[in-house]
């Protein structure tokens, strides 16, 4: 049996654990499209006041996936074509994977309050599993640098 170097396997499991955040990212993405489908499509039956507020949003660079929600608020006059949209981040707690579901249902409207909570415990887990990768692929990355030194 052929050993493989130490700096081969630190490189194959960069490559593998790139691809599964890249996986991850996907995931979060592809809920917040599913998230904006769902509201846009209520959205055309609702009033002003009962349309959706919320935005989800996923990102990933370097070695971290975030998936963030957003307040949406309009400002200015449609008719005088000032209308803008200003999108304010709903914090999330530090060192926790997820939301605290009062504060995102807050911002919620009634009708959308289940899908936010579906959503947001999806995004619990990918977060969390991002977030460990994320620390591998750190530790992984300065141990190839200093194994080339």
């Amino acid at each position: 049996m052929e050993l493989v170097s130490g700096t081969q396997v630190m490189t194959d499991a960069i490559v593998l654990l790139r691809a599964r955040m890249a996986e991850l990212y996907e995931a979060a993405e592809q809920l917040g499209k599913q998230y904006f489908d769902y509201v846009m499509a209520e959205n055309k039956n609702k009033t002003w006041e009962g349309k959706s507020v919320l935005f989800l949003k996923a990102r990933t660079r370097d070695n971290t996936m975030t998936a963030t929600w957003h307040e949406v608020r309009w400002y200015g006059s449609k008719a005088l074509n000032t209308r803008r949209m200003v999108k304010k981040v709903i914090i999330k707690p530090k060192n926790q994977h997820g939301y605290t579901m009062t504060t995102l249902l807050k911002q919620a409207q009634p009708w959308e309050v289940d899908m936010v909570r579906e959503i947001e415990l999806e995004l619990f887990v990918l977060r969390r599993e991002a977030y460990f990768i994320g620390k591998a692929l750190g530790h992984l990355n300065r141990l190839e640098s200093d194994a080339k030194k």
